[in-house]
């Protein structure tokens, strides 16, 4: 079970609500509290996206963020004999603000059907909710905040802070990696410092000096969060020569990404037949439209100066080489290489 039951704030079995939720009666409701703030627009895009690519139902409503897990049950019925199935499913809500309340509600399993073969059914979906809790909280800003506050609040070292936030979370799905050399303080923009100065022209192909921590799933080693703010939108076409000027720098769920970037401002070229340039798009959704074969879905991309979402080739190998996606695209952002 995880350490983080130690920061449960209570358990209820009553219908009492506590910042507009309201538990069904006989549920079982969790809840805990972070001490951390999470108020801005792009931290809360930042969880979001993070919860999404391990595998998780990802909505979100205002201040809150709901994550779901489903899954299925199978059994045999103890009077048939025959094979049957339950789908079954626990959301876990993040409020987000001053500080972070984590709350789950487990629903009676009356709610999905009459599966009375179902066994331990509470025991399993509170363990369900402590994988998502745990995933939230390693894999997302929320972890980053965390570990800041550890060292505040408990003069804990960088290596310690984040040892603490390993053992707090054994549960983690698909955890992304983390080094408590890249820690750095999560501090709020100073109102009186110079604004930084834009670049009018794209940035020079060199490697970042400074590269936010990866998020990995296996295939991926890209972030889209960072501390590269200081740029401004490219105008198009995409370089057709961009392979033999640039350099793989790191890869997105398979897709590979070409350099330089520096997220989230600076994000590069992605994909190696469907090719996006990131920084030239402005998400008008034209290629998405256009293509036939449904290669592209939307990637939220917070922090972007030319557009906070791009067309993510995640079924780049489905595609047909039609072209329609090149030659719709307004800001001249997509190249198509067909395979020799």
């Amino acid at each position: 079970m995880s350490a983080l039951l130690k920061d449960r704030v209570w358990v209820m079995l009553s219908e009492v609500a506590k910042r507009g939720v309201y538990p069904l009666h006989g549920s079982r409701l969790g809840i805990f509290r972070i001490p951390v703030e999470i108020t801005s627009k792009s931290d809360i895009s930042s969880i979001i996206n993070s919860l999404k690519s391990s595998g998780f139902k990802v909505d979100s409503y205002a201040d809150r963020i709901y994550v779901t897990d489903r899954w299925t049950e199978n059994g045999i019925d103890a009077i048939t004999q025959q094979d049957v199935e339950a789908n079954l499913e626990i959301t876990v809500e993040i409020v987000t603000g001053d500080v972070v309340d984590i709350i789950y509600q487990i629903k009676p399993l009356e709610f999905f059907g009459d599966h009375y073969w179902i066994k331990n059914y509470r025991q399993k979906t509170d363990t369900n909710a402590k994988v998502i809790i745990d995933t939230i909280i390693w894999n997302s800003k929320i972890g980053d905040k965390l570990i800041e506050h550890y060292k505040k609040s408990q003069k804990l070292s960088p290596d310690d802070a984040l040892k603490k936030l390993d053992e707090m979370t054994p549960l983690r799905k698909k955890p992304i990696s983390r080094d408590a050399s890249l820690a750095q303080d999560v501090k709020t923009p100073d109102k009186d410092a110079s604004k930084p100065e834009f670049q009018s022209s794209p940035p020079a192909v060199t490697t970042p000096t400074q590269t936010p921590p990866a998020m990995t799933d296996g295939n991926t080693s890209i972030s889209l969060v960072g501390t590269g703010n200081s740029y401004s939108k490219i105008e198009g076409p995409i370089d057709p020569d961009f392979k033999s000027k640039r350099q793989v720098t790191g890869a997105f769920q398979g897709i590979k990404v070409w350099g330089p970037v520096d997220p989230p401002g600076q994000l590069g070229i992605w994909g190696t037949e469907v090719t996006v340039d990131f920084d030239i798009c402005v998400a008008d959704g034209a290629c998405i439209e256009a293509c036939p074969v449904n290669v592209y879905e939307w990637l939220d991309t917070p922090g972007h100066p030319a557009s906070e979402k791009k067309p993510f080739m995640i079924r780049e190998k489905d595609c047909i080489f039609c072209m329609a996606c090149e030659n719709v695209c307004p800001p001249q952002c997509v190249k198509i290489f067909q395979k020799s």
